[in-house]
């Protein structure tokens, strides 16, 4: 999990319903840099914008997100998804996480230290913390460095150019989760001028913070 996060520490979080532009975006990303989308299961055709990157476009890292149940996993997996991240975590989730951790890697999705351990003692120490502003994430993240330090967190939610170098500041935050990035209006719009200009912004925010 962690190599894949070694080029850049962003997650494009994809709300795409348009295939053919999905290749674009696609291209547009790797183009500025960043290797990996995470293509969440809210429209129609998510599924098959999934299988047609991971078939057409070999460096791109597709992922699933807002996996709910085991049987969206399965057909994410089934269609090329190379990690599943979920906005939260059932016992379901976990159990079929495990039966298929050769396949796949799976984010699991947290907000508390409690949900932090159970997944942790489950076998997942890389883990979503959703809503991270809502939820104060900074200072929660922080504060479970000391008693949690094996775990890295990757915040989402709220999360925007303007703030997200304070997180990936922190040594136990492992990427960040950005929308604004590759907003919807922009994708259906066809305005890749636009998402390349902020994902090659976003990837600077990230080298500075590195160089720091």
């Amino acid at each position: 999990m962690d190599k894949l996060f070694e080029t850049n520490r962003i997650v494009p979080v994809v709300v795409i319903n348009n295939v053919d532009k999905a290749i674009k975006l696609a291209e547009t990303l790797l183009e500025c840099g960043i290797n990996n989308m995470e293509v969440t299961l809210r429209t129609p055709n998510a599924l098959d914008v999934i299988r047609r990157v991971s078939q057409n476009i070999s460096e791109m890292c597709v992922g699933a997100g807002t996996i709910l149940y085991k049987e969206q996993f399965s057909d994410a997996v089934s269609a090329g998804a190379k990690f599943i991240i979920s906005p939260g975590v059932t016992n379901e989730l976990l159990s079929h996480a495990q039966s298929n951790i050769s396949k796949v890697n799976y984010i699991p999705g947290i907000c508390t230290p409690s949900q932090a351990m159970e997944v942790s003692n489950a076998g997942f120490n890389r883990v979503k913390f959703f809503p991270a502003e809502a939820y104060n994430a900074y200072n929660v993240i922080k504060s479970l460095a000391s008693p949690l330090p094996h775990i890295k967190f990757c915040p989402t939610g709220g999360i925007t150019v303007d703030n997200m170098a304070k997180y990936l500041e922190l040594a136990n935050v492992f990427a960040v989760g950005l929308s604004s990035i590759v907003d919807t209006k922009l994708i259906e719009a066809g305005d890749f001028a636009e998402i390349r200009k902020r994902c090659e912004y976003a990837v600077s925010v990230d080298k500075q913070t590195i160089i720091k």
